[in-house]
């Protein structure tokens, strides 16, 4: 079961509305991605044009090089299997000048979003500090359901991932939001 589903059961996903071009965005990713289960994107502009890319893959998604003021493009994409921000993604976010914000939609009504805080990283530092978080977070999660703080199914459901996106918010690295309380909630305890 992965986060998504947990929150859809807990009747835990509180719609979000992002604004009329955003909310295109999102709905445009959504039907794409539901058609033929493989990531697609939208990059929202600073002046309010919409590209549409991807399609080519499940699980990953090619983002085309945009030109723009530094952090003024946001990239709205589908996650089919309903989890929070990828490594790649948050990867995508710190590295790429243009790109101020990354947000996922899930199928089932998940979405979170992350914007970076300051200038971007090289790939070297960004490779060090996604791959350290999310190390750390790994075994915090699995740290966290061997003393019975979160349940076992809980640790398969993606949270590790919400874990390092909140591990990067306590770290002043991005600014993280999500739209189901249970998972942040779940989150938040095994950071404590």
């Amino acid at each position: 079961m992965r986060s998504e589903e947990l929150a859809a059961l807990a009747d835990d996903l509180t719609p979000v509305d992002l604004g009329p071009i955003h909310n295109r965005a999102r709905d445009e990713v959504m039907r794409k991605g539901t058609e033929t289960g493989k990531e697609h994107g939208v990059a929202v502009l600073a002046d309010g044009t919409a590209v549409s890319f991807g399609g080519e893959f499940e699980n990953r998604l090619d983002v085309p090089a945009f030109d723009g003021v530094p952090g003024s493009v946001t990239i709205h994409h589908n996650h089919p299997s309903g989890d929070s921000l990828s490594r790649a993604d948050l990867r995508l976010l710190l590295e790429r000048g243009e790109i101020g914000r990354v947000d996922a939609h899930g199928h089932q009504g998940g979405w979170s979003s992350c914007e970076r805080v300051g200038g971007p990283q090289s790939e070297m530092a960004s490779l060090t500090t996604i791959y350290d978080v999310a190390s750390r977070a790994n075994r915090l999660t699995d740290e966290a359901q061997r003393r019975g703080k979160i349940p076992a199914d809980a640790t398969k459901a993606g949270l590790w991932q919400v874990v390092m996106a909140l591990i990067l918010e306590s770290e002043g690295v991005i600014r993280y939001a999500l739209n189901s309380e249970s998972i942040k909630n779940l989150g938040r305890a095994i950071l404590k």
